[in-house]
């Protein structure tokens, strides 16, 4: 029974999804891909019903939809491999080429096993063999990554202790507190170093409504989890990493500092509850949030692909049908607008955080809001009034999602640091001006953006009564909640050291002749 049944072509419809999937496992969750899994094994089992019907044979049937899988899902990958790679002086990446190219394989392949194979049952042997060992990697990635984070969770209890410091004062009421990190956005001095942009009219906008801003603030390291790791535990990576050893785990699961920190842990103990925005990436979701807010389509647009999908459709043989269509058409146009445009799930994200974050400030509190925006991070997809601009340039670098060339990033990074401009002091004077009790409100860039200025980094803070006096102008991530749990929850954190470091955790001093003590 075993030696005679047929699997392989369906381990062979999904192995690239589960493969993809894998590879961007830290990025994305699992559930991104069980439509595109559902459909390819309805694929399979049709292609499999069709050519039972043609061959009169279940094992010939199932060597034919391997052959087309195979075929189907390498196209993608071959197109790309020959448009970067020429042969003999002759380049085969052109569509009418590698298309005719395939359907001859195809034909010959069908022309094959109806004409010459005989006994299909060989080959169905080693073909079911072939693709379960396939399987083994994606599927053991997969599921090993989606048992770190469960451990992860579980051990993140014992990262910190569980013994408050924070004093609530009787009959008093708690503050909201905003952590609204805004993914990239430089100091001002770099700013118009790096970019020739003059920032001062936000940062006026800021100072109007009782922000103070650090004018030679900077972030304690280069990259985001890092920075948010040292800010939401209120201490550098080299004490927070023996934590995290000392609960068997590794600098790998820095994400767990951030969805298990030490604030949320020292909030939640008072009473308050933890707000959280989807923010894209898996490493600082904090899903088990008691409010966990994410974008959702409306369910008719159940046919727009997902950024996963985009990924995986373009690895295929539809990256034909794809080129075909206009390069650019118009944003939300089509439901294949998306396949195009492979950013529309980025840009519904962000505008969805900036639309709710304001409307949290009618909710009962307290609450304790996580805010990770990714602008003006990469993609540079939006204009400075808000349009999605139309020109490739800003997001088609072919190792990222970034801009092709110095003048598209220059304009792109500006464009996204004015739209975000004319949305913030909007969003937080309603936040202020709402809420039922002043709030707290921490507005950081999670570092700069280029190699001198990387380090250099926004940082504005929103405190009542006077609360922001204690704060000053080169402060970094690492002390801003000692100060704020000193100034309103009665603790007594020593503040440390105001110090950044690079990525091989090495000390960089400050550069700018005005920020220089």
């Amino acid at each position: 029974m075993l030696k005679r049944l047929i699997i392989h072509p369906f381990t062979f419809a999904i192995f690239p999804i589960l493969a993809l999937l894998a590879y961007n496992i830290k990025e994305v969750t699992p559930r991104v891909a069980l439509r595109p899994l559902a459909i390819s094994l309805l694929g399979a089992l049709l292609f499999v019903l069709v050519f039972r019907l043609i061959s009169r044979s279940w094992q010939k049937a199932a060597l034919i939809t391997t052959i087309f899988m195979v075929l189907f899902f390498s196209y993608g990958h071959v197109y790309e491999f020959l448009q970067l790679h020429v042969i003999f002086g002759f380049s085969l990446g052109r569509h009418r080429y590698l298309i005719a190219l395939y359907a001859l394989l195809f034909i010959l392949a069908v022309w094959l096993v109806f004409r010459k194979v005989k006994d299909a049952q060989p080959s169905t042997q080693v073909l079911n063999l072939i693709g379960l060992l396939i399987l083994v990697l994606p599927v053991y990635q997969v599921s090993s990554y989606s048992f770190t984070v469960w451990r992860n969770a579980q051990r993140s209890t014992q990262l910190t202790s569980a013994q408050s410091e924070l004093v609530v004062q009787p009959g008093r009421a708690l503050p909201d507190i905003y952590f609204i990190i805004l993914d990239g956005y430089t100091r001002q001095d770099a700013l118009l170093s790096d970019f020739n942009y003059d920032n001062t009219a936000f940062l006026d906008d800021l100072r109007k409504l009782g922000f103070y801003v650090a004018a030679c603030s900077r972030s304690n390291y280069p990259k985001t989890q890092g920075s948010l790791a040292a800010a939401l535990n209120m201490n550098y990576m080299p004490e927070l990493s023996a934590a995290l050893f000392a609960q068997g785990l590794d600098d790998a699961d820095t994400g767990v500092l951030v969805k298990h920190s030490q604030v949320r842990k020292l909030l939640e103990s008072i009473g308050y509850l933890t707000v959280a925005f989807d923010s894209g990436f898996e490493w600082s979701r904090i899903s088990d949030a008691d409010a966990y807010l994410q974008y959702s389509g409306k369910p008719y647009e159940l046919q727009v692909p997902q950024p996963f999908e985009v990924v995986l459709l373009r690895t295929t043989a539809l990256q034909v049908w794809f080129d075909s269509r206009l390069k650019l058409p118009a944003h939300n146009q089509t439901p294949f607008t998306d396949v195009n445009f492979t950013f529309d799930d980025h840009i519904n994200r962000q505008l969805y955080i900036l639309d709710e974050l304001p409307r949290l400030a009618s909710f009962s509190g307290p609450k304790f809001v996580f805010a990770h925006i990714m602008i003006p991070h990469v993609p540079y997809v939006f204009e400075p009034d808000g349009q999605i601009t139309t020109d490739p340039g800003y997001y088609s670098s072919p190792d990222s999602n970034g801009p092709v060339d110095e003048e598209h990033l220059l304009s792109g990074y500006t464009n996204e640091i004015q739209f975000l401009n004319s949305r913030l002091p909007a969003m937080l004077e309603t936040l202020i001006t709402q809420s039922r009790v002043p709030p707290i409100i921490l507005l950081l860039g999670d570092h700069g953006l280029g190699n001198e200025n990387r380090l250099e980094n926004l940082s504005a803070y929103y405190l009542p009564d006077g609360g922001a006096g204690s704060f000053y102008s080169n402060i970094t991530p690492v002390n801003a909640f000692r100060l704020i749990f000193n100034a309103h929850f009665g603790s007594h954190y020593g503040l440390l050291a105001d110090t950044s470091y690079d990525e091989t955790n090495q000390p960089v001093p400050e550069t700018s002749p005005a920020c220089i003590p």
